[in-house]
């Protein structure tokens, strides 16, 4: 019995490290979608990319997003784009949902930047909606809220479609960028993907855009649409 009991007790102290290991380990994600879009003002080429780094509870996050015209200008979609970078440190508050906090860094048309300090969660609401709920504030001072939800219905294994709506606000207006307060943008749409392979799926789509109140005067006063129907093609991968 003795000569048992001894075995037992090697045999779990032996495999106390590779546990310790598993509550400790660290995995990684990269995400991307890059899309064209065609429209009755001009076609430009679109990109999301996000990656993040860690265990189940506590990531560090990088993500990359803008829109650039076949002309190489950036378009600042009325000062609720441009080309923005973001890191965030992001810790599990409840099962499937994350807060977040870091740092944005984005550039504008005409030579224009702004940075700022960003909080928000993230996660699954009911029913499957993903929801990202981001607030900051910028080196101008100007506060601004923007939540994105996103959905995927499946028709088969293969072929999802997913719609996505997207709304900013912001607390004051912000001219160099073409930014109005209050309720700025709002775009939606959908996107039908065909997943090859699961980490491949080449789409095409729809969506509208929409610039209300001050950011729409702003549009007006440089010559350009408030609002736009797009189509859209283009891949989505992660690994």
């Amino acid at each position: 019995m003795r000569t048992i009991t001894k075995g037992l007790v090697a045999i779990l102290l032996s495999a106390s490290p590779a546990l310790a290991m598993d509550d400790l380990a660290t995995y990684w994600r990269v995400d991307g979608l890059v899309e064209r879009r065609a429209s009755s003002v001009s076609p430009d080429t679109a990109w999301q990319g996000s990656a993040w780094i860690g265990g189940d509870t506590d990531r560090i996050r990088i993500e990359s997003s803008g829109v650039l015209g076949d002309n190489g200008r950036i378009d600042n979609e009325g000062g609720t784009q441009g080309i923005d970078n973001r890191v965030y440190y992001s810790r599990m508050i409840a099962p499937f949902w994350d807060a977040k906090v870091g740092l944005q860094m984005s550039a504008f048309d005409r030579g224009e930047t702004r940075a700022g300090f960003l909080a928000g969660v993230e996660g699954l609401a009911p029913y499957g909606v993903h929801i990202d709920a981001v607030a900051g504030v910028s080196n101008t001072g100007i506060v601004s809220g923007r939540l994105e939800a996103t959905y995927d219905i499946l028709f088969t294994q293969k072929l999802i479609a997913q719609p996505y709506v997207e709304a900013m606000v912001a607390s004051a207006d912000d001219p160099a960028i073409r930014l109005g307060a209050g309720l700025s943008r709002i775009e939606g749409g959908l996107r039908l993907r065909y997943e090859i392979e699961k980490e491949v799926a080449p789409f095409i789509g729809a969506g509208f855009e929409q610039f209300t109140g001050a950011t729409a005067g702003f549009a007006t006063t440089d010559g350009e649409p408030t609002s736009k129907l797009r189509l859209l093609a283009g891949v989505k991968v992660w690994f």
